[in-house]
């Protein structure tokens, strides 16, 4: 079992020293960075509630076939749901905070909620599901939300220079979710290759995003 918590935590660990790292200029306090992810580790649990009864209303309408599941779960079950929770918990914890002083520090604030998120999200698929999810989920789903996290830091942070309307934070997050899990669900071999494409597209999102917040000026 412990071996199972341990390969479950560690990848969001370490990512997040990774992204703790891009700004080069001012380390952000630990103590802040550590409240945030913390915070993202909550966010499963009023979504895992949300995502349930949405779930349940689906199942009511048994005449929806083909792609509508698909595609109602994806984008509305797990991408608006997680992405808008761990966005609002952003908003509250981060958003107006004296250490939140210059544009990359969207970035790693975000980053935090996101790996808080999915670390124990993690931790639940993979003491259900054992190693073999463990080690996929490590090169999918955890670097995903990382993603996800890194668009949601760059928007607010244009929100916060005045740059574009804040709730861009909340729905192009939630859109890119989508899409992800869309692919996942559908799986297969064209499935699973729409998912390395686009999780490549993604990672080239994210360098664009950090190189044009590390040249930004502090707010």
């Amino acid at each position: 079992m412990l071996i199972l918590i341990y390969s479950a935590i560690l990848p969001a660990i370490i990512l997040m020293f990774l992204i703790y790292g891009i700004d080069q200029r001012n380390l952000e306090p630990k103590h802040e960075v550590v409240r945030m992810f913390i915070m993202g580790a909550l966010v499963p649990f009023p979504a895992g509630l949300v995502e349930r009864q949405l779930l349940v209303s689906r199942a009511l309408h048994p005449d929806h076939h083909g792609l509508y599941p698909i595609l109602f779960t994806a984008f509305f079950v797990a991408g608006m749901v997680e992405e808008f929770l761990k966005a609002g918990f952003f908003q509250r914890g981060i958003y107006r905070h004296r250490e939140f002083e210059e544009p990359i520090d969207g970035v790693v604030y975000a980053v935090a909620v996101a790996l808080g998120f999915a670390m124990v999200e993690n931790v639940l698929y993979v003491t259900s599901y054992g190693l073999t999810v463990a080690f996929l989920r490590s090169i999918t789903a955890i670097p995903a939300h990382m993603l996800f996290g890194i668009a949601m830091g760059y928007y607010f942070s244009l929100a916060k220079m005045g740059i574009g309307p804040i709730h861009r934070a909340y729905i192009i997050p939630a859109f890119l979710h989508g899409i992800y899990d869309s692919f996942a669900m559908i799986g297969g071999v064209w499935g699973s290759l729409a998912l390395l494409l686009f999780l490549l597209f993604l990672i080239g999102l994210s360098f664009k995003y950090i190189r044009r917040l590390r040249h930004a000026p502090m707010f």
